[in-house]
């Protein structure tokens, strides 16, 4: 960075005026560095009394994106003298304002300290709860920014409300990105052109415009979207996760038709009492005529649910029955009906090391329905169940 320059994408992010901004980016954006100039000048401006904190996942991720760019902007908005540098805490103070800088995995305890200002760096990469603890020390404003790889909380509990500021920024913003950058931004669109490729038309669509994608690492890929249940689906059955408070309770209805199956999203609610859950069972005629497999940690629930002459069951679970039940899910191909159940499909990943290889497992988030029918799937569509024909309910 040889020369102190605003970008479109600098413009664009001063603009924003609401308790929090969120910036969504395609890839040479310049967001990160717009965003650091923001808070540069903020501190060297006339507010006192500002203490600013840049956080992200890891401190690696810190130390090689947000931390290497600050300090070069110091450098080339020649402002480096105004800060006292205490590189052991990663502060930089100018007069009575602190601008900080820490890891979400490594340094909670100062997830809870309060703070004027907060920006949250590749926000997707941190869970909602970290976030809101954060966010509920911020007393000015907060700034999160990521590429829109996927969905995640920011697309279901922010975007859209009262109080938030939503822009997309992509490489046309930054008019200073160096021309071999931009030449392998477009690369993108002429591959996803020339091929057709999913892979490059989802890498054109996020990087280049800037527009939500797929997930990379997806655990299924062996599904397709429809809009209505077509005539002469067979009921099966369904699959139930419990939830309350946290996470949904979520309910997905099974059809075989022809050579595939078809799940349909029935139930995906928080707060939900059993008696809830029952009503809505019960008046759902399919729902009571077959059988019910749902998580068998509750026994309890199952056992009040039963009281309803409600045709319900626990899954048996093994040792490694997660990945053996995404692997029975995966042998079929799949309709998919609801919005929610896309959702989940569109963002249930594999976990990933900090260099990015698939660790194999699969992220805890983005399963409630899936969950469910991971359970049907292991009770009643294996190869060990009978190939799926023991689906009345026997009481």
């Amino acid at each position: 960075m040889k020369n102190f320059q605003f970008t479109t994408t600098f413009k664009k992010i001063g603009k924003l005026t609401q308790p929090l901004r969120v910036v969504n980016g395609g890839q040479g954006a310049g967001k990160t560095i717009a965003i650091l100039q923001q808070f540069i000048l903020l501190a060297i401006g006339l507010k006192t009394d500002l203490t600013i904190s840049i956080v992200a996942e890891t401190l690696p991720n810190l130390k090689s994106g947000a931390i290497k760019d600050f300090e070069e902007l110091l450098k080339s908005m020649k402002v480096k003298s105004k800060f006292k540098v205490n590189q052991t805490d990663r502060t930089y103070v100018c007069g009575s304002n602190k601008i900080e800088f820490f890891s979400v995995d490594g340094e909670a305890s100062r997830l809870g300290s309060r703070r004027t200002h907060l920006y949250v760096n590749e926000a997707d990469n941190i869970k909602l709860d970290t976030f809101l603890a954060l966010q509920g020390r911020t007393s000015e404003f907060t700034i999160i920014d990521y590429n829109p790889r996927r969905r995640f909380w920011a697309h279901e509990h922010f975007i859209g409300d009262e109080g938030v500021d939503f822009i997309n920024v992509t490489f046309l913003d930054n008019e200073f990105l160096p021309e071999g950058e931009v030449n392998s931004i477009l690369r993108y669109k002429r591959k996803a052109e020339e091929t057709g490729s999913k892979y490059w038309i989802n890498k054109w669509k996020v990087y280049g415009l800037g527009q939500l994608g797929i997930a990379d690492g997806l655990v299924f890929e062996n599904w397709t979207e429809i809009k209505e249940l077509p005539e002469g689906a067979k009921y099966l059955g369904a699959g139930l996760d419990f939830g309350f408070s946290n996470d949904p309770t979520a309910l997905t209805k099974i059809y075989r038709y022809g050579d595939k199956i078809i799940l349909v999203e029935s139930l995906y609610q928080k707060g939900l009492l059993n008696s809830a859950i029952a009503r809505h069972i019960l008046n759902d005629d399919e729902l009571t005529s077959g059988i019910i497999i749902c998580d068998s940690a509750e026994p309890k629930t199952i056992a009040e649910l039963r009281t309803y002459n409600i045709p319900l069951m626990g899954v048996k679970k093994v040792k490694g029955s997660i990945l053996s039940g995404i692997g029975i899910i995966q042998e079929h191909h799949l309709l998919l009906l609801g919005e929610n159940l896309v959702k989940e499909f569109e963002n249930y990943t594999y976990q990933k090391d900090r260099s990015g290889e698939s660790l194999g497992v699969p992220i805890d988030s983005w399963n409630h329905l899936i969950d469910g029918i991971r359970y049907f799937f292991m009770e009643r569509l294996s190869k060990a169940s009978n190939n799926g024909f023991s689906l009345k309910w026997t009481g």
